[in-house]
């Protein structure tokens, strides 16, 4: 994997119009509907020198922090858990993988099966038909059913949270619409046929242990979502052998994953190692052999570092300072477009990225189909930005900046961003929050001003809007609602033409351009250390690790 070029990098990734990549924010948080005759029945594409199930020694990956929750209905912005999340609940479909210039990446342009037989469409598009597999098994020894599957979507539509958000713009609003029909059998009956279908359900269609979390249900948590919060789900391709809180999580490869890709290691140790410093040493030292929280100025000085190897990739992921424009001072767009021209774009580039990371001049982010440098017109200015706050009548503001407490490259664009804001009379207090406390605090959407960073798994701006700023939208943290963007938004539901979707997408941006609802600082690079013994790395489009692939010499 040391091998990804960067005239891989400079080529920006190939991707189809509706190709994957929004983590959310920190999520989220995902083809071609033209792809779905090469998934019927079909297994996913193994990597190159793939092994069989389960061998080889232990893996050690070192993290920054311990999960804030194992019930994925309710995690946004933890990437730690999210991306545990897709190696230790049963997924139904997923990406492929395919070779890029000698590297290996999720493929968006191919969803396939997984633990599922099959995922497919009626001749109109709108019901989708899945297939279990007979005989799949969750750690209790429960086989997964059709039950499952209809009480895991009843329980996301209840959350009202992250599926939910997603599936309606699927024509998925209500559990009716997901029917059994028999054991193995399930129908997804949306309301139009839509081109983002199995995206949005490669994003969705985990499956939870109904039988086992009936079992800890009462009546004022009919959903068990307090046990889910403090014990892992199991299923996946790895089952959680174990977990001590703040400590270690300890992954074993499930040797009952039905498919023909299942894991190459029998083991993989997460451990919490919350100093990026920290980290490094460990890495150097050979006591991990991946480092998935180090600062960027670390990475690069391992580059040339014995025993180790710097993977290096461009991505989509943003990174931004979300202004919650229902909240005062930012309910003025002219202090909001201070704040655009009080942060030194430039300077956050070089000094927290070493210049591995790419300006944006779009909300929309760059290689999306539509992308505009006009979407963006906000530069390092700071007479521009005191004349601004003189037009809105305050010619100073204050407010909270928040940020991940566990969070270096957060912490250091923060601090650059209140010394820069201040001169130009923009006072920030600096507020890092554990996961949990931001998790909280963003479900009530009550934060004036946070930064966040994260990709889409879609690779759309009708996704883009879906999830970030449309009304209710799920990561529309900054509480921002346009009439004409929602109008927008419903038409490019029946809009399939290309030169038509362009076209809302130009609008789209000339509006966000206006109104401002996030500064966006910039898209940098993935980079990841290893020890050069890893091998099997698989670049996640949507941000989202695939442990499965990997493996140790």
């Amino acid at each position: 994997m040391a091998g990804f070029s960067r005239a891989v990098a400079a080529g920006s990734l190939p991707m189809s119009r509706r190709s994957a990549l929004r983590l959310g924010g920190g999520v989220a948080l995902l083809l071609a509907a033209g792809c779905a005759a090469g998934t019927k029945g079909g297994e996913q594409p193994q990597p190159s020198g793939a092994a069989s199930g389960g061998e080889g020694g232990a893996l050690r990956i070192a993290v920054g922090g311990y999960v804030s929750s194992w019930d994925q209905d309710f995690v946004g912005f933890d990437l730690t858990a999210l991306m545990l999340f897709k190696n230790v609940f049963p997924y139904m479909i997923d990406y492929g993988v395919k070779d890029v210039g000698g590297a290996q990446i999720l493929d968006t342009e191919s969803i396939a099966p997984t633990f599922a037989e099959s995922f497919e469409p009626d001749a109109d598009n709108k019901v989708w038909t899945l297939k279990l597999r007979k005989g799949v098994k969750f750690a209790s020894g429960n086989e997964m059913t059709a039950a499952d599957v209809k009480w895991s979507k009843d329980r996301a539509f209840a959350a009202k949270a992250n599926v939910a958000g997603v599936y309606r713009l699927i024509g998925l609003t209500e559990a009716d619409q997901v029917k059994v029909v028999d054991d193995y059998t399930v129908e997804f009956h949306q309301a139009f046929p839509s081109a983002l279908t199995r995206q949005i359900q490669a994003i969705s269609l985990y499956v939870f242990d109904s039988a086992e979390a009936k079992k800890h249900a009462t009546d004022a948590d009919p959903w068990a979502k307090e046990w889910f919060a403090k014990n892992p789900p199991t299923g996946g391709y790895f089952e959680v052998s174990k977990a001590v809180q703040g400590q270690e999580i300890e992954l074993s490869a499930n040797t009952g994953y039905p498919g023909q890709d299942p894991a190459r290691l029998s083991t993989i140790r997460l451990t919490v190692v919350s100093a990026a410093a920290t980290q490094r040493l460990q890495l150097e030292a050979g006591d991990v052999d991946i480092a998935l929280g180090m600062s960027r100025r670390d990475v690069a000085d391992l580059k040339d570092a014995q025993g180790i190897k710097v993977i290096s990739a461009p991505s989509n992921n943003q990174v931004a300072i979300q202004m919650s424009v229902a909240t005062a001072p930012f309910d003025d767009v002219k202090v909001r477009q201070a704040l655009a021209c009080a942060v030194p774009y430039e300077q956050i580039i070089s000094n927290v990225y070493g210049g591995d990371a790419r300006p944006a001049k779009s909300l929309v982010p760059l290689d999306m189909p539509g992308y505009a440098e006009t979407g963006y017109p906000y530069a390092y200015d700071l007479d521009k930005a005191k004349a601004l706050l003189a037009e809105a009548g305050k010619p100073s503001i204050s407010s909270e900046l928040v940020f991940e407490a566990d969070n270096a490259e957060q912490q250091q664009i923060a601090v650059l961003v209140q010394s820069e804001a201040r001169k130009a009379g923009i006072e920030l207090k600096l507020a890092p929050l554990d996961p949990a406390t931001l998790g909280e605090r963003r479900e009530k959407k009550s934060i004036p001003l946070q930064l966040t960073a994260g990709q889409l798994w879609v690779n759309d701006v009708e996704y883009m809007l879906g999830t970030s700023f449309t009304k209710g939208a799920n990561l529309n943290y900054s509480n921002y609602v346009n009439d004409e963007i929602e109008k927008i938004f419903e038409q490019s539901h029946t809009t399939v033409e290309e030169a038509e979707r362009l076209k809302l997408w130009a609008r789209v941006q000339e509006i966000l351009a206006a109104d401002v609802p996030w500064v966006i600082i910039c898209q940098p690079n993935f980079t990841l250390p290893v020890r050069e013994e890893v091998a099997g790395w698989v670049q996640p489009m949507d941000g989202l690790a695939r442990l499965r692939y990997l493996t140790k010499a």
